[in-house]
């Protein structure tokens, strides 16, 4: 079961993307749009944060991309990231943009096409991993930044670090847990590796083809989202994790809840279908 995070969250706007922050807050994405046109510049979007009771919401106008990754520094600010980039011909125009909590833009750089997902650790190291395209290249000509599949970034976006140990095709999914653990799950080797301190500490094979969204540990086990609102439990038996159950959620009614998932670290938010409910493993 599910422990209840806020009664009757509701919001006039469309709800576009969100993922839990380093400091376990939900964040996410959103607009007054009811639809995206990833054609369309200088939109306006909120980024709203809700932690335990406490609902801020931070305007940004006239955003020069459409954000599809978020996440805050530990100054505050915050960064959007559009995970396509476009290009004038010869370069690939900046698709990072920070912006400080009043909503003036701070900086914009470059962090590369085919993006996938976005943390940031309480150092402010932005690690990012990439799909197929940002990682073998969508523009002619144009060596990709995101090779690797899955790499780190200071503040203002200059790399340093990237996972030249692994042939990586498309990195699934990860959990930053902090600037001394990250995990990550990739193909073509269906491997979850876990680093500390950017060095591999472990590695499980993991069995089945199943897509893997999000994970967070629970223990022994892995939780996996599996497609937007399911979820799986797997287990972990020496450098092999197999699928063992279908996860289903529940609210203090027994009812399931079947809303938008977010994972991160060792937290699971939950969207029922007027209560926003949290959980921690």
């Amino acid at each position: 079961m599910l422990d209840k995070c806020m009664n009757n969250y509701i919001s006039n706007l469309n709800w576009f993307n969100g993922q839990i922050t380093r400091d376990g807050a939900l964040l996410l994405i959103e607009t007054p749009r009811k639809e995206q046109d990833f054609s369309l510049t200088n939109q306006n979007w909120t980024i709203t944060l809700i932690k335990d009771s406490t609902v801020n919401k931070i305007e940004l106008k006239n955003v020069s991309i459409t954000p599809t990754e978020a996440d805050i520094f530990s100054d505050g600010t915050i960064l959007l990231v559009q995970g396509r980039c476009s290009t004038d011909g010869d370069t690939l125009e900046q698709n990072a943009c920070r912006y400080d909590a009043t909503g003036q833009l701070k900086d914009s750089f470059l962090l590369g096409d085919g993006i996938s997902q976005v943390q940031i650790d309480e150092m402010d190291t932005i690690w990012v991993s990439y799909f197929d395209e940002g990682i073998f290249g969508a523009f002619e000509n144009m060596e990709p930044i995101g090779a690797k599949g899955l790499v780190a970034y200071s503040k203002n976006g200059q790399k340093v670090w990237e996972a030249n140990d692994y042939d990586i095709a498309d990195c699934y999914a990860m959990n930053v847990v902090s600037s001394k653990e990250v995990n990550f799950y990739y193909y073509d080797s269906y491997k979850l590796v876990q680093l500390k301190d950017y060095i591999e500490t472990a590695s499980y094979m993991v069995e089945g083809e199943d897509p893997v969204d999000q994970f967070i540990f629970d223990q022994e086990d892995l939780l996996v989202q599996v497609d937007s609102y399911n979820m799986k439990r797997y287990k972990k038996s020496n450098q092999t994790i197999t699928s063992s159950a279908i996860v289903t959620l529940i609210d203090e009614k027994g009812k399931r809840i079947s809303g938008p998932i977010f994972m991160r670290v060792k937290l699971l938010y939950a969207f029922g279908k007027d209560r926003l409910y949290k959980k921690e493993y």
